[in-house]
């Protein structure tokens, strides 16, 4: 990184800590917002007070309206340079509609807490304070800035999904600014995610009178769920769950049918093939004559795997963590994120690029405050020298 790069760096976090107070008014309204995944009036209100935040930072936000979630809003904005920037950032959560008011924001020392302040409503401010870092110093080194918040990335993307791609085949490089893991690395790989239907079925019979009669599709299940468990190799990352879901009524009756469900993990698309046709074969197996299996479901998110380019846009942002003082490291991890859509279709993508939190998903969920400066200013700079660059985009 030039020295210019590195007065930039250094001013951008002076400015960025000395805004830190404002930043926390933000978040602590964000994470007072509902926004349950399946709250659609609730993500429609907290939509209302995002979309302005947006407008505020120079973008023309569009509104994407659909019955089943809350809305998907896109913000354009046009620069000077040439790199096309896809920027994302959802803002609904896990918990359940009315969560803030039995639990809203608070602050405990350095820390944070309240439904879903680390993933992501800090990294939604995060990224506001990177934009306006930028913003203040008069940047417009990019060609088109991409900012996309939406509402049901906790449930799979259902609705949003078909517009991330859109953007993402559009972009030169994409941020997701998911939370920074609890030692502040960055993530550069994200298992893809696969969900599967097992079901038997059998015949009923009375378990007293003439249990010969009947075929146990709990027992064929069993069988086939121990195949599927040893599917598993912690070696390579691939990991199967399984639970069952239904297995019979009564004790006293021949169970005719049994279903199991079944989350995989997968790191490469050509192992997640691998394991797909390998359970397909486990349900088709004649475990117990008289019982029959099938198999249903797929991959939702497919693995965000990395490439020469993103492991060369990962190595801007250490030149812009340099340049900040710290160093930065990276990791792969099994959730997913819509980092995996994007980076499906060859995008170089970095993620966890939030402020830095823990506890994800649950009522301890924190998010340390004074990483959003921080965080921020890497963010912004990464883009700068993304942006300034072009060889990182000729990497294999």
């Amino acid at each position: 990184m030039n020295e210019s790069a590195t007065v930039m760096a250094t001013n951008l976090l002076r400015d960025l800590t000395t805004h830190l107070p404002a930043a926390i008014g933000r978040l602590e309204r964000l994470v007072n917002l509902d926004t349950s995944s399946y709250a659609v009036p609730a993500l429609t209100e907290a939509s209302r007070w995002i979309e302005p935040q947006l407008a505020a930072l120079g973008f023309r936000v569009e509104r994407h309206e659909s019955a089943t979630t809350g809305p998907v809003l896109v913000g354009r904005a046009s620069g000077r340079g040439r790199h096309r920037v896809l920027l994302l950032a959802h803002y609904d959560t896990v918990f359940e509609p009315g969560e803030p008011s039995r639990r809203p924001f608070r602050s405990e020392g350095p820390r944070a807490y309240g439904p879903g302040v680390a993933d992501m409503k800090g990294g939604i401010v995060t990224l506001w304070e990177a934009l306006w870092g930028l913003q203040r110093m008069g940047w417009h080194g990019y060609g088109a800035l991409t900012v996309i918040h939406n509402a049901d990335e906790e449930i799979s993307s259902i609705a949003s999904r078909t517009l991330i791609e859109a953007e993402a085949r559009d972009a030169d490089f994409c941020l997701v600014l998911e939370p920074g893991r609890p030692h502040g690395e960055i993530v550069t790989a994200r298992k893809g995610i696969a969900h599967f239907r097992l079901t038997v079925k059998g015949k009923a019979a009375h378990a007293g009178v003439a249990p010969q009669d009947g075929a146990s599709a709990v027992v064929a299940l069993a069988r086939k769920i121990l195949a599927a468990h040893a599917l598993n190799d912690y070696a390579t990352g691939l990991t199967l769950n399984t639970i069952v879901s239904k297995g019979g009524a009564r004790s006293n009756v021949v169970p005719d049918e049994a279903v199991a469900d079944i989350d995989v993990r997968i790191p490469t698309l050509v192992s997640g093939e691998e394991v797909i046709g390998r359970l397909r074969a486990i349900a088709e197996a004649d475990d117990l004559p008289g019982t029959r299996g099938v198999l249903t479901g797929g991959i939702d998110r497919p693995p965000f795997e990395p490439t020469g380019k993103s492991v060369a846009l990962l190595e801007i942002a250490r030149d812009a963590a340099r340049a900040l003082g710290f160093t930065l490291r990276n990791v792969v991890t099994g959730g997913g994120s819509d980092g995996n859509f994007v980076a499906a279709l060859g995008v170089p993508v970095l993620d966890g690029l939030g402020a830095v939190g823990g506890g994800y998903h649950s009522p301890d969920e924190y998010l340390e405050v004074e990483t959003i400066p921080q965080r921020a200013a890497l963010v912004a700079m990464t883009l700068v020298e993304a942006c300034r660059r072009d060889d990182f985009l000729r990497a294999p």
